[in-house]
């Protein structure tokens, strides 16, 4: 499902940036900015950008989807633990199908989802990819 230029531009900064809510009350962190803790439901938040880097917990691969991105098949859909204790969803790229695997290594980089057509708007977020060994940042 493709979100409409408008919508899309109100929700941009969540696909292009990857930010987490911590509570100032309990302490807890959850994925994406909110205006409140989702667990104790305090506004005493502070938005702060994950590092994106984390560890794949879970993975499938998925080999038919409902849009047109058929080129793209299969993918990896992964379920990624980040450092900072959070999980998120997301496909991995940048390596083969094969070789993905409980426990890989991955950072969050931008790419190319997809665009309405070849001259309509091109939609870009955040997907996941292994991370070489020494580039810890």
């Amino acid at each position: 499902m493709k979100l409409s230029v408008p919508q899309f531009w109100r929700v941009k900064e969540s696909l292009y940036r990857l930010v987490l809510t911590r509570c100032l009350n309990c302490g807890r962190v959850s994925v994406f900015k909110r205006p409140a803790c989702p667990y104790c439901g305090s506004p005493s938040i502070a938005h702060e950008e994950s590092q994106g880097i984390g560890v794949v917990e879970s993975f499938t691969k998925v080999y038919y989807k409902q849009d047109s991105s058929e080129d793209r098949l299969p993918e990896v859909v992964a379920v990624v633990r980040l450092s900072e204790g959070v999980r998120i969803v997301g496909e991995v790229v940048g390596v083969k199908v094969d070789e993905v695997s409980e426990g890989m290594v991955v950072e969050a980089v931008l790419r190319r989802y997809t665009s309405d057509d070849p001259y309509g708007v091109i939609y870009y977020g955040l997907k996941f990819k292994p991370l070489k060994q020494g580039n810890t940042q």
